[in-house]
Protein backbone atom coordinates (compact mmCIF):
# COMPACT_ATOMS: atom_id res chain seq x y z
CA UNK A 1 0.00 0.00 0.00
CA UNK A 2 2.90 2.08 0.44
CA UNK A 3 3.47 2.84 -3.15
CA UNK A 4 -0.51 3.70 -3.55
CA UNK A 5 -0.08 6.45 -0.96
CA UNK A 6 2.80 7.98 -2.14
CA UNK A 7 0.87 8.83 -5.25
CA UNK A 8 -1.25 11.01 -3.50
CA UNK A 9 1.81 12.51 -1.15
CA UNK A 10 1.99 16.12 -1.95
CA UNK A 11 5.58 18.12 -1.25
CA UNK A 12 4.39 19.18 1.91
CA UNK A 13 3.30 16.37 3.29
CA UNK A 14 -0.11 13.99 3.07
CA UNK A 15 -2.87 16.27 0.99
CA UNK A 16 -5.40 14.49 -1.35
CA UNK A 17 -5.42 16.73 -4.40
CA UNK A 18 -9.21 17.07 -4.03
CA UNK A 19 -8.53 18.95 -0.86
CA UNK A 20 -5.78 20.96 -2.70
CA UNK A 21 -8.34 21.90 -5.26
CA UNK A 22 -10.88 22.88 -2.69
CA UNK A 23 -8.40 24.52 -1.31
CA UNK A 24 -7.58 26.61 -4.33
CA UNK A 25 -11.08 27.53 -5.76
CA UNK A 26 -11.51 28.35 -1.90
CA UNK A 27 -8.77 31.29 -2.47
CA UNK A 28 -9.63 32.27 -6.07
CA UNK A 29 -13.44 32.73 -5.20
CA UNK A 30 -13.33 36.35 -4.14
CA UNK A 31 -11.28 36.98 -6.96
CA UNK A 32 -14.31 36.28 -8.85
CA UNK A 33 -16.64 37.38 -7.26
CA UNK A 34 -15.68 40.96 -8.66
CA UNK A 35 -15.65 39.91 -11.97
CA UNK A 36 -18.46 41.23 -14.51
CA UNK A 37 -19.65 38.07 -16.91
CA UNK A 38 -19.42 38.97 -20.12
CA UNK A 39 -22.67 39.02 -22.52
CA UNK A 40 -23.91 40.66 -25.25
CA UNK A 41 -24.32 44.52 -22.89
CA UNK A 42 -20.64 44.27 -22.80
CA UNK A 43 -20.44 45.25 -25.87
CA UNK A 44 -23.65 47.16 -26.77
CA UNK A 45 -25.02 48.82 -23.37
CA UNK A 46 -28.57 49.08 -25.32
CA UNK A 47 -28.91 45.81 -26.15
CA UNK A 48 -31.80 43.46 -24.75
CA UNK A 49 -34.04 47.31 -24.05
CA UNK A 50 -36.61 47.85 -26.69
CA UNK A 51 -36.27 50.65 -29.57
CA UNK A 52 -37.02 53.91 -29.49
CA UNK A 53 -38.32 54.71 -32.73
CA UNK A 54 -38.00 58.59 -34.39
CA UNK A 55 -40.86 60.50 -34.71
CA UNK A 56 -40.78 63.11 -36.95
CA UNK A 57 -42.03 66.80 -36.11
CA UNK A 58 -45.41 67.52 -37.98
CA UNK A 59 -45.31 68.78 -41.30
CA UNK A 60 -45.75 72.70 -41.44
CA UNK A 61 -49.18 73.52 -42.29
CA UNK A 62 -50.66 75.24 -45.34
CA UNK A 63 -49.54 78.71 -45.84
CA UNK A 64 -52.64 80.72 -45.10
CA UNK A 65 -54.45 81.94 -48.06
CA UNK A 66 -54.33 85.31 -49.52
CA UNK A 67 -56.95 88.04 -47.88
CA UNK A 68 -59.46 89.31 -50.42
CA UNK A 69 -58.46 92.79 -49.64
CA UNK A 70 -56.38 94.31 -47.01
CA UNK A 71 -56.27 97.83 -46.03
CA UNK A 72 -53.28 99.73 -43.77
CA UNK A 73 -53.57 102.25 -41.80
CA UNK A 74 -52.59 105.44 -43.08
CA UNK A 75 -53.76 104.42 -46.63
CA UNK A 76 -56.39 107.42 -47.20
CA UNK A 77 -60.12 106.84 -47.87
CA UNK A 78 -60.19 108.01 -51.62
CA UNK A 79 -57.48 105.67 -52.16
CA UNK A 80 -58.96 102.46 -51.55
CA UNK A 81 -62.66 103.69 -51.35
CA UNK A 82 -63.51 102.32 -54.94
CA UNK A 83 -61.18 99.33 -54.75
CA UNK A 84 -62.90 98.00 -52.52
CA UNK A 85 -66.39 98.93 -54.08
CA UNK A 86 -65.39 97.05 -57.22
CA UNK A 87 -63.67 94.25 -55.68
CA UNK A 88 -67.23 93.90 -53.68
CA UNK A 89 -69.43 94.33 -56.84
CA UNK A 90 -67.32 91.75 -58.25
CA UNK A 91 -67.48 89.04 -55.46
CA UNK A 92 -71.41 89.87 -55.48
CA UNK A 93 -72.00 89.13 -59.09
CA UNK A 94 -70.19 85.48 -58.67
CA UNK A 95 -71.79 84.74 -55.48
CA UNK A 96 -74.95 86.79 -54.56
CA UNK A 97 -75.10 85.56 -51.02
CA UNK A 98 -71.42 85.79 -50.12
CA UNK A 99 -70.28 87.20 -46.72
CA UNK A 100 -67.44 89.26 -46.24
CA UNK A 101 -65.48 88.78 -43.14
CA UNK A 102 -63.95 92.48 -42.51
CA UNK A 103 -61.06 91.47 -39.73
CA UNK A 104 -59.44 94.60 -37.99
CA UNK A 105 -56.05 93.87 -36.58
CA UNK A 106 -54.28 96.31 -33.93
CA UNK A 107 -50.02 95.96 -32.61
CA UNK A 108 -50.21 94.64 -28.81
CA UNK A 109 -50.67 97.49 -26.29
CA UNK A 110 -48.37 97.77 -22.89
CA UNK A 111 -51.73 98.22 -20.87
CA UNK A 112 -55.23 96.44 -21.21
CA UNK A 113 -57.18 100.38 -21.13
CA UNK A 114 -54.53 101.02 -24.37
CA UNK A 115 -55.04 97.53 -25.75
CA UNK A 116 -59.45 98.08 -25.49
CA UNK A 117 -58.69 102.04 -27.06
CA UNK A 118 -56.12 100.36 -29.91
CA UNK A 119 -58.62 98.13 -30.91
CA UNK A 120 -61.50 100.59 -31.12
CA UNK A 121 -59.53 103.14 -32.65
CA UNK A 122 -59.33 100.80 -35.79
CA UNK A 123 -62.82 99.37 -35.86
CA UNK A 124 -64.22 103.24 -35.83
CA UNK A 125 -61.75 104.57 -38.30
CA UNK A 126 -61.12 101.83 -40.46
CA UNK A 127 -63.21 98.74 -40.18
CA UNK A 128 -66.37 101.16 -40.23
CA UNK A 129 -64.96 102.61 -43.27
CA UNK A 130 -64.49 99.46 -45.04
CA UNK A 131 -67.77 98.03 -44.23
CA UNK A 132 -69.24 100.89 -45.50
CA UNK A 133 -67.76 100.55 -48.93
CA UNK A 134 -68.93 97.21 -48.89
CA UNK A 135 -72.37 98.26 -47.98
CA UNK A 136 -72.06 100.65 -50.35
CA UNK A 137 -71.47 97.96 -53.43
CA UNK A 138 -74.59 96.19 -52.56
CA UNK A 139 -73.88 94.04 -49.44
CA UNK A 140 -77.00 93.23 -47.06
CA UNK A 141 -75.64 94.49 -43.39
CA UNK A 142 -76.18 90.65 -42.90
CA UNK A 143 -73.26 89.41 -45.46
CA UNK A 144 -71.10 91.73 -43.05
CA UNK A 145 -68.87 90.17 -40.54
CA UNK A 146 -66.82 91.95 -38.40
CA UNK A 147 -64.08 90.99 -36.13
CA UNK A 148 -61.53 93.07 -34.20
CA UNK A 149 -58.20 91.51 -32.54
CA UNK A 150 -54.64 92.05 -31.62
CA UNK A 151 -52.19 90.84 -33.61
CA UNK A 152 -48.50 90.68 -32.23
CA UNK A 153 -47.25 90.23 -35.82
CA UNK A 154 -48.73 93.42 -36.75
CA UNK A 155 -46.46 96.95 -36.81
CA UNK A 156 -49.16 99.23 -37.24
CA UNK A 157 -52.98 98.60 -37.84
CA UNK A 158 -54.53 97.07 -40.61
CA UNK A 159 -57.72 96.01 -42.12
CA UNK A 160 -58.46 92.21 -43.34
CA UNK A 161 -61.41 91.39 -46.05
CA UNK A 162 -61.79 87.50 -46.41
CA UNK A 163 -64.96 86.07 -48.39
CA UNK A 164 -66.85 83.21 -47.70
Amino acid sequence: MAPLVRHFRSQRGFVPHSALLMGGLLLAMPLLSGCKLLDQRTFNPNAGKPPHPYIPPAPPGPPPHAPFLSVSEGTPEPDYGPIVERAAKAALSRKPNVLFIVQAFAPPQPTPDAQAQALTDVTNHLAALVAAHLAKAGAQPIQIEMHATTDPSAAKPFVRVDVR
